[in-house]
């Protein structure tokens, strides 16, 4: 943000005022400020403003931390390491722990001697803090979370990890909506497939497939694979045949959902609408 004198009498001075908001940002960042002016003379003037920012505190690996469900689910925690900057003052004192989510599950613990590398986190020292991270039965889909604690230090006392949490479904479809089309060799059948694969930690012989609508058929083919194809028969039955279905693909406690439609005006004419 910038403030400046809009007028300047010539051969006199002014002044620009300008802000960097540094809210989580560590070490250099550099920002530019264009002055635009009427003398004709010169082009815009441009003026850099370069600043390291220091914290009261270093995260590690990494000040942000993105959580994916791998095959062992999300039963491993992820780990994060806090150490007190070598140029901050006074002592480290961590409290306020808190997730922005009721299923994100996080603890802390102090250190108090010298610790090896583990979980993706460097070596500890005596008065570093590890953070437990766990995701425990997410929503499927990809969530910004938020982790927040105190340090007691002057400047950050407060400081904001951001957390991604990725829970993929147990099974993904390239299409959730499958259009059958009758030709007009076959009004009275017609056949459609859509493409799906499993989570890494998913058995595939585990895999179960269901029909709202009798009238529809569904089968997986190759069954028992992590890649395969749902395939779904429809054949026309009696005068008002149904024309729609949900295809559920069922595996454990988790179930997605694939919609079909019959395109009956093709049925009817032989053309697809």
């Amino acid at each position: 943000m910038a403030s400046f004198d809009e007028v300047i009498p010539p051969g006199k001075a002014g002044t620009i005022k300008a802000s960097v908001h540094t809210a989580n940002y560590k070490g250099a960042i550099g920002k530019s400020v264009t002055v635009t002016h009427d003398d004709t003379s010169q082009g815009p003037i441009t003026l850099s403003v370069m600043a390291k920012i220091v914290g009261s505190v270093e995260v590690m690996p990494y000040p942000a931390l993105q959580i994916a469900r791998h095959r062992r689910g999300f039963e491993t925690p992820a780990l994060l390491l806090v150490r007190k900057d070598a140029s901050e003052d006074g002592a480290l004192a961590f409290s306020g722990l808190t997730a922005s989510s009721p299923w994100l599950k996080v603890s802390s613990r102090k250190v108090t001697g010298d610790e090896p590398p583990v979980e993706g986190i460097p070596a500890a020292q005596a008065g570093d803090i590890v953070i437990s991270v766990q995701a425990v039965d997410p929503p499927t889909g990809t969530h910004a979370e938020t982790l927040t604690f105190k340090t007691g230090l002057k400047r950050e006392p407060q400081v904001m990890i951001p957390v991604t949490v990725i829970a993929q479904p147990a099974v993904s479809l390239n299409n959730n909506d499958l259009i059958l089309t009758p030709t007009a060799a076959a009004p009275n059948g017609a056949t459609g497939q859509v493409l799906a694969s499993l989570r890494d930690d998913v058995d595939p012989k585990t895999v179960a497939v269901t029909s709202d609508t009798p009238g529809f058929k569904v089968r997986i083919e190759p069954p028992g694979e992590a890649a395969f194809r749902v395939i779904v028969d429809w054949e026309r039955t009696g005068k008002t045949p149904p024309s729609e279905t949900v295809i559920h693909i069922k595996v454990g406690n988790e179930t997605t959902d694939l919609r079909v439609r019959v395109n009956l005006l093709a049925a009817a004419t032989g053309k697809a609408s």
